[in-house]
């Protein structure tokens, strides 16, 4: 690790005049003795432009104190001088020269900036203090910016205890734990994203209840997996449906559907699902699906669920379920038989595969038979040779070149670069 901000940084660096409208050089040593926070951020990403904006009004209004002790340089990925330019002229802080290309590639493989935004917290003597600036600033920006200057990170954590879940990406919004460890309480309102500890629940002061999140792959009866939501909707209609109707009737399994009317490849499988689920209804009903909304809007949700024949979760009610089934991408489908047990992590891919045999696999409560590896669909990817999509069968992915895979027979006609077999994912594991 470099010692001096010169051999980090370079000689010099730019920062605006008072007026805003023009830069120029200064002495990189005018910042030692601080507090730097290295911004890697581009200009076309569209997440670092929503952040930036947010980062540089919290910046702009810290105090003295902080000022005098902490600042940040602007190191870009911008592809052009004029991008760059357009840029920084947002930002209240220095930056590295545009020009200094090479240092900035340095950087960046010196901190293993994988995401093109991040914010990385240097102390006076160029020690990494917390690699997680931007998710802290998002969490509490006065506190973390305070502690920084106390070569102190905000985030914290600790050792899980045995049988205690570790909540990846989550913090406690009162002692600021992440990961958050153990019991997580939180408010299903989604401009909230609050949540607590169990120790800091004691203290609870949100204005909003909170609700106990169920722990992902735990085993809970169906009443425990709808506890926070309080009745479903009829497809057609405002009619709230009991929920106690879908533990009744001879009901073997639950299949959780997560989607929205804004997501084009879910816009194309929901009509497929409810067909084989029509199709599945008229000899047996002893399996049942429930819509779980990613919409964004009550319209956008009322129009999509009207296409669909089975019962929604209230807008925005659906959100412990998702983090239950740590759902990441749509459509999912989630099988859940009436006893609790994962029948399928991997429904949508079930029902392209097999349609309807699926679904009477599940009304029966049962699992299907794992797909062997040449029959494997991968609902995520397509073979960028032959254009099969899904690609079905062995998955081979390039290791130069980006987001590039080939099925089987192309990998077999030699590619320029090394190829690795993408391992076939189990139900119970992320892709």
């Amino acid at each position: 690790m470099a010692t001096t901000l010169n051999e980090l940084l370079g000689e010099q660096l730019l920062q605006h005049n008072e007026s805003g409208d023009e830069t120029s050089q200064i002495p990189t040593n005018q910042l030692n003795g601080k507090t730097i926070a290295l911004y890697f951020s581009v200009h076309w990403c569209g997440p670092n432009r929503d952040f930036t904006p947010i980062f540089a009004e919290i910046f702009k209004k810290v105090d003295n104190e902080i000022k005098d002790k902490l600042d940040v340089v602007f190191i870009s990925y911008d592809p052009d001088q004029a991008s760059f330019d357009e840029y920084f002229k947002e930002m209240p802080w220095k930056a590295l020269p545009f020009s200094d290309r090479d240092r900035s590639k340095a950087l960046a493989k010196k901190f293993n900036i994988g995401d093109i935004a991040c914010l990385i917290v240097l102390s006076p003597t160029c020690e990494t203090i917390t690699s997680d600036g931007i998710d802290e600033v998002r969490v509490s920006p006065d506190e973390a910016l305070r502690r920084w200057t106390q070569g102190k990170r905000l985030f914290w954590s600790r050792e899980p205890r045995e049988g205690e879940f570790t909540w990846k990406r989550i913090t406690c919004n009162q002692c600021f734990m992440n990961p958050f460890i153990g019991t997580r309480h939180g408010c299903t309102h989604e401009e909230c994203q609050f949540n607590l500890c169990e120790i800091c629940l004691l203290n609870n002061k949100h204005e909003h209840p909170l609700i106990e999140y169920l722990i992902p792959k735990k085993q809970y009866s169906l009443e425990e997996l709808f506890k926070s939501v309080p009745h479903l909707l009829n497809s057609n209609n405002e009619e709230k449906i009991e929920i106690e109707t879908m533990r009744k009737d001879g009901i073997k399994s639950i299949g959780f559907y997560f989607s929205a009317h804004w997501c084009s490849p879910c816009r194309a499988f929901t009509p497929k699902l409810a067909e084989v689920y029509k199709e599945a209804q008229s000899s047996s009903q002893s399996f049942r699906i429930v819509f779980v909304s990613w919409d964004r809007d009550e319209e956008s949700f009322n129009e999509y669920r009207s296409e669909m024949p089975w019962p929604a979760v209230p807008l925005k009610a659906g959100t412990a379920l998702e983090a239950y089934f740590q759902c990441v991408a749509i459509p999912s489908l989630f099988v859940i038989s009436s006893d609790g047990k994962v029948l399928s992590r991997r429904g949508n891919d079930d029902v392209l595969r097999k349609g309807v045999e699926a679904m009477k696999s599940w009304a029966q409560g049962k699992k299907l038979v794992p797909p062997s590896t040449d029959e494997f669909l991968w609902s995520d990817a397509s073979c960028n040779s032959c254009n099969m999509d899904p690609l079905i069968g062995q998955r081979y992915r390039c290791l130069t070149c980006d987001y590039y895979d080939l099925c089987l027979a192309c990998k077999n006609k030699g590619h320029e670069h090394p190829l690795e077999l993408v391992p076939q994912p189990v139900d119970d594991q992320e892709d």
